[in-house]
């Protein structure tokens, strides 16, 4: 899944219309497109129109007035008086589609009666302002049941073995707002525990699981896969000369927390996960998403890429992200001039708002 094109009029700051094309001279989606401007000129409005558009109809019971992002009122994202337009083209593999296909029909024969996706490669969305939900339009019948693979994929994984694989051949929406707020990450974690804690205690249990398994005493099972050496590869790739080192317990009896400590390396001194750089930090949620959900064919948005990182990460990541799964349509913001030169200026992988 990903989006051809995206146009509005009357939303935000966009009251003459505006069109936003991600096509390169051959046709072709971009893998990766960016989004450069100054201050004001629109550029996370544009990221959460994306997010309005398709989050619902991909998520479960997912609203656009849901969305958390800084400048993302709802009440405010129709201009003036005049109607709100938004529209958007998206685009299906046919694996993708032939996979959302089978993952319905192998429900209905489960019993769960649902809608049969259609086979419709390019369908367009619009969105219904009043009604709060993007509407699907396309040839046919079941042209929104396309964008329900993934949850077609969460409700066989009670059913099937290799749970892994399910996710691998549907797609989703991402987004990372530029204080990467995540709302993949999130739920993860028990949200009445601090956060910092609940990672800790999840990173402590993949790490139980790696050494289980380096020590051959447990095997992966049909479905399971080490998340442990995945994230820790994601992370290596990126920040060249750091590592993970592995969880230890605490023993301050005066501890409120129970969680065990989660330690790292830069090549010298080892420190905690509580201390990492700031733009460790800003990429950790991404990387932790990439390992969790296997993330392919999906919509990847990132605010501000370049946060918090110096000009050889921020090209290091820029780099690495089309290694982070298959299939993935990456839409950026940037300010900074390190992460533009890495992109084709002639072949629209820059869109420039004024």
């Amino acid at each position: 899944m990903k989006i051809k094109n995206i146009e509005f009029r009357n939303y935000k700051k966009f009251v003459a219309e505006k069109r936003i094309s991600f096509l390169n001279s051959n046709n072709e989606i971009n893998d990766l497109t960016l989004i450069v401007g100054n201050n004001g000129t629109g550029k996370s409005s544009l990221l959460q129109a994306i997010v309005a558009m398709i989050a619902p109809l991909t998520r479960d019971r997912f609203k656009a007035p849901e969305i958390e992002w800084s400048g993302f009122e709802y009440r405010f994202i129709q201009s003036g008086r005049m109607p709100l337009h938004i529209q958007a083209h998206v685009e299906f593999s046919e694996s993708e589609l032939d996979e959302t296909i089978r993952y319905a029909q192998k429900l209905n024969d489960l019993g769960d009666k649902l809608g049969i996706p259609n086979r419709n490669t390019d369908v367009t969305v619009t969105f219904d302002y009043d009604n709060q939900k993007p509407i699907v339009k396309g040839t046919g019948g079941g042209n929104y049941f396309q964008f329900l693979g993934y949850q077609y994929a969460k409700k066989l994984t009670a059913f099937e073995a290799n749970k892994t694989s399910l996710f691998e051949k549907v797609g989703n929406i991402y987004w990372y707002t530029e204080q990467r707020t995540s709302y993949n990450v999130n739920d993860i974690f028990d949200k009445e525990i601090p956060q910092i804690d609940s990672i800790r205690s999840f990173l402590s249990s993949a790490y139980s699981f790696h050494i289980a398994l380096a020590d051959k005493k447990r095997v992966l099972k049909e479905g399971e896969f080490d998340f442990y050496e995945k994230l820790s590869a994601l992370y290596s790739a990126i920040f060249i000369d750091r590592k993970f080192v592995g969880s230890a317990p605490r023993f301050d009896i005066f501890e409120k927390s129970s969680a065990p400590d989660f330690f790292l390396t830069d090549g010298q001194n080892e420190y905690e996960l509580s201390e990492m750089s700031a733009g460790e930090r800003a990429i950790f949620p991404i990387l932790m998403d990439f390992a969790r959900y296997n993330i392919n064919n999906s919509i990847v948005i990132i605010d501000e890429v370049e946060l918090h990182l110096h000009a050889p990460l921020q090209q290091a990541f820029i780099r690495a992200l089309p290694k982070l799964g298959k299939n993935n349509q990456f839409i950026l913001t940037t300010h900074s001039d390190n992460v533009s030169v890495m992109f084709d200026d002639s072949e629209n992988q820059i869109i420039r708002l004024r």
